[in-house]
């Protein structure tokens, strides 16, 4: 059973990447031809976290703000059958109204295949209040998932101060020098040290094992945790789940719900970084430095 699953995966995955070269050879004509019309339309094939996805999604806007265009974008992942769209789903275009009724995408899984003439540097050139403007300038979030995170917000969030913690585990430890959870347990512990008003601590995590060590840790009316599905054999949960309309869904309610707290404490992790993208003035402790190949935005500029 288990050798015509992974026969099945295999020609699906051929049959994808053979209509993704098709589709790449007819770029150019695409690009040119939406430019002359005012549009930018691409359809991203990612199998990217939610996070790098969203930054990605930022360059992309910076990119069309810049050059006066109005942008169309649709993120696939090539790799899952349940909610292969479903970032797009989640994060969607204030503009999808004016969208052309016949609009044929370009596509690409790096910049360099758009084979633009410039040199696509849009990462460097975004800062924390670019990333902002251009968020609620162009884009708008599933009611749903709002609604969610308003109504958890203004129910469990019952102390002075909600700090957020967001521990990136998984497959983290190849981009940055991994934290342990005594390490974050110290930390949270000074802040009871150095604030005189109650407090409250929102873990968010694809690590199963580190929501148990903390809820075991501290008492029950000073951790807030969601029950979503996490890893627990150490492999990125945005890989290894089947549903990837569900990963996405948490991992932007996550973010939503720390960008709600009165401060950040995290690893390094782009999901979280994307909180302080909604709200800019989110103060920000990190515990760990990306390694230098990947200091990307926004988390080199939480680098102490």
């Amino acid at each position: 059973m288990s050798s015509i699953k992974q026969f099945l995966n295999t020609a699906y995955q051929r049959v994808i990447d053979y209509y993704f070269n098709l589709r790449l050879q007819c770029n150019q004509q695409l690009i040119l031809k939406n430019k002359s019309n005012g549009i930018f339309a691409v359809e991203v094939f990612s199998k990217m976290g939610f996070g790098a996805n969203f930054i990605w999604l930022l360059e992309i806007l910076e990119y069309c703000d810049s050059a006066g265009l109005k942008p169309f974008v649709i993120f696939r992942n090539p790799s899952k059958r349940i909610g292969s769209k479903s970032f797009s789903e989640f994060v969607k275009f204030k503009n999808d109204s004016q969208k052309p009724f016949f609009l044929h995408y370009a596509v690409m899984r790096s910049f360099k295949e758009l084979g633009l003439n410039t040199a696509w540097n849009y990462n460097s050139a975004l800062t924390l209040e670019r990333a902002n403007y251009l968020l609620n300038k162009y884009l708008k979030i599933d009611a749903e998932v709002t609604e969610f995170v308003h109504k958890y917000s203004a129910i469990e969030f019952k102390a002075n101060r909600i700090i957020g913690v967001h521990f990136r585990g998984t497959d983290k430890i190849a981009e940055a020098p991994a934290v342990s959870y005594e390490q974050v347990k110290k930390v949270l512990l000074s802040e009871f040290e150095k604030e005189s008003q109650n407090i409250q601590f929102f873990l968010a995590s694809d690590d199963h094992t580190f929501i148990d060590y903390m809820t075991l840790e501290f008492e029950e009316n000073q951790i807030l945790c969601r029950t979503i599905n996490r890893s627990k054999n150490g492999k990125p949960i945005h890989i290894t789940a089947k549903n990837h309309r569900e990963v996405n869904r948490e991992a932007l309610i996550d973010c939503l719900i720390l960008a709600k707290c009165d401060k950040l404490i995290k690893t390094a992790s782009i999901l979280s970084g994307c909180s302080v993208v909604f709200n800019p003035n989110l103060e920000v402790e990190m515990l760990n430095e990306p390694y230098p190949n990947y200091r990307f935005f926004p988390e080199k500029l939480f680098l102490k």
